[in-house]
Order: C-alpha cells, then structure tokens, then sequence
C-alpha cells in the first residue's frame, strides 16, 4: 500500500472521556432507566398530588439523574453508550454506500465488520491501535470505486472494442483517434480497477491478521517449567523414600 494509507501504531489506549460534563448529564438523563423512572414517579406524583404532584416528582428524578452523572460508572455507561452510537451511525453511512456494489461486494462487507466487532468485544484496545473502522471506511469507499470502474466499462460498451491497436480499413482519422482514446482509456480502468481489488483483498487479509492475532490466547505462565516442577518433586519424593528404605 501506497505511504499515506498506512496505519498508525498507536498506543493501545482507549480514550478516557467521549464527551463533555454537559454530554454526562445529557447522557444520564437521557438513559432508558431515567426516563422510566421518571414516568414512574410522574405517574406516582398524579395519583398523590395531580399535575403538580407529577411535576415536582419527575423534577426530582432528572435532579437525581444530573447528580449522578458524576459517578465514574454512569459516566462510563454514558461512554459506553455513546461510542455504539457513533458505530451505528457509521455502519449506516457504510451501507448506504456499499448497498450501491454489488451483493458479493455487501456480503464481504458485512464478514470484515462481524470481524472487527469480535476484535473489538476481544480487545477493544487493538481495534483501536490498528483503527479497524477507518479500515471498513477505506474498504467500503475503494468497493465504491470499483463499482463505478465496473459501471463506466459497462455504460460505454467498451467490451466491444479490440484489444490489438484500431485498424485503419478507409475509416476517417477522427474517429480512428477517438476509438484509439477509448481504447487506452479502458485499460487503463482496467489496471485501476486491479489496483482497487488488490487493495481489497490486502485488506481482507489485515482483519483476518488482526482477528486470528486477537483471538489466540496469551500464555503468562511457563508450561514446560510447571509440569518440570512437579517431575522434580516427584524425584525427589522418590529418592527420600529410597533413603528410608535403603
């Protein structure tokens, strides 16, 4: 791949914070939980005091929403929330564009991000390091790409057209030069087009990289050295009850 598509090997560090103190509250407030209980207590609130009652009831659960976006686990909910959020919107700009590919083109899309949510439910941290999804927005703008080379050889009818160099036969030199562009034009969407595919499948092979590296387990204990341990006590068993015997 060509210098600027390279990844950055980042720090394997998610970031700490994914929005403001204000997006805390807006967040907390805005949970399903909250909103339920606060119908609840409005609900409570009517049926003790009215609409008064049902004011001052939900009132005092958003004060209570508010005061909790302090808390280090509903401001990592509120993160957590907020980074499926920003995935789902992105997955949904992906396939509105991939939808315009082919269906093999949206069913390999559709592996690589299964690929890339297992990575990230495995270690999210190496999803970031790696940014696997700048890698989907990279493959899914190059299937774009692809499309459109497929499309324009298909509009144009440049299938018809000779692979040997235009004969003349009588015809004006006008059109021989034009049949002679359209020609070196459809190679060259043809050498493009190979470039894209091979870009592809470079991607393809990063995920699966990525992947296969994710899920194979970390040893933190030596094997050999447990089992050569317990070998040698046996020996060593062995050899006083020889003593004793002896």
């Amino acid at each position: 791949m060509r210098s600027e598509r390279h990844l950055v090997v980042a720090p394997s560090q998610l970031p700490a914070a994914l929005t403001s103190p204000l997006g805390y509250v807006r967040g907390a407030v805005a949970s399903p939980m909250c909103v339920a209980m606060t119908l609840f207590a409005a609900c409570i609130g009517v049926g003790y005091a009215g609409l008064l009652g049902a004011v001052v009831a939900a009132l005092a659960v958003i004060a209570l929403g508010m005061n909790a976006s302090r808390y280090r686990p509903v401001r990592a909910y509120v993160d957590r929330q907020t980074r499926l959020q920003r995935r789902t919107r992105r997955h949904c700009r992906r396939l509105k564009q991939v939808r315009r590919t082919s269906p093999v083109r949206l069913r390999h899309y559709d592996e690589l991000r299964a690929m890339v949510e297992e990575i990230e439910r495995i270690d999210e941290a190496e999803s970031v390091r790696f940014e696997l999804q700048d890698l989907l927005d990279h493959f899914v703008r190059l299937a774009v790409c692809h499309q459109r080379c497929v499309d324009a050889l298909r509009l144009s009818g440049a299938d018809s057209l000779p692979t040997a160099p235009f004969p003349d036969n009588g015809r004006s030199v006008r059109r021989a030069e034009i049949i002679q562009r359209r020609i070196r034009h459809r190679d060259d969407c043809v050498r493009r087009m190979a470039q894209i595919t091979d870009e592809l499948e470079s991607i393809d092979q990063l995920v699966r990289l990525v992947a296969q590296r994710t899920a194979c387990p970390a040893l933190d204990v030596e094997i050999d050295r447990e089992i050569d341990r317990r070998l040698w006590e046996l020996d060593e068993v062995d050899a006083a009850l020889h003593q004793l015997s002896a």
